[in-house]
């Protein structure tokens, strides 16, 4: 009677555990699923373009604070590395001509000679034309940024499509 008991003790738990298993298999799955689809764009890189998205991925794991998320204001992602120099990267590029935006404090430019009066001053979001230079006073509302600057701002626009 003993050997039966234990045959059917091991066949259940073989049944549990299967039925344990079976069911992590879809999570873990739909998991992979999620990653594939989310990462799907960098998956697909090769080359230089692979290496230079690890290399910006390492500059944001080392340093996160530097990401700053101005989907809200803007459509945009600014990548903000110190010193009044920025770069912000459009969400949806397909929408825009704004596609990359670079974004540099004139205080030193200014010092150095530079006379904004001779530069278009910042407009709306989506209004600049790409390959021209603009200015943003002091204290006035960036667009990009969705708040006013601290310094004076120069800005230029690529369109990438």
């Amino acid at each position: 009677m003993r050997p039966a008991v234990f045959i059917i003790l091991v066949g259940y738990m073989s049944l549990v555990s299967g039925w344990l298993f079976a069911g992590a298999q879809p999570v873990a799955e739909d998991e992979l699923t999620k990653l594939k689809r989310e990462y799907a764009d960098v998956l697909a890189l090769q080359g230089t373009s692979k290496r230079e998205i690890l290399a910006i991925a390492r500059i944001l794991r080392a340093n996160p604070e530097i990401a700053i998320d101005r989907t809200v204001a803007s459509g945009e992602y600014c990548f903000n590395s110190g010193h009044g120099t920025m770069v912000h990267f459009a969400t949806q590029p397909e929408r825009t001509q704004e596609d990359v935006l670079y974004e540099f404090d004139a205080s030193g430019l200014i010092a150095a000679g530079l006379d904004p009066a001779h530069m278009k001053q910042l407009p709306e979001r989506g209004q600049m034309t790409p390959g021209v230079w603009y200015f943003l006073p002091k204290g006035q509302q960036d667009p990009h940024h969705g708040h006013a600057m601290g310094g004076p701002t120069i800005a230029i626009a690529i369109n990438l499509n």
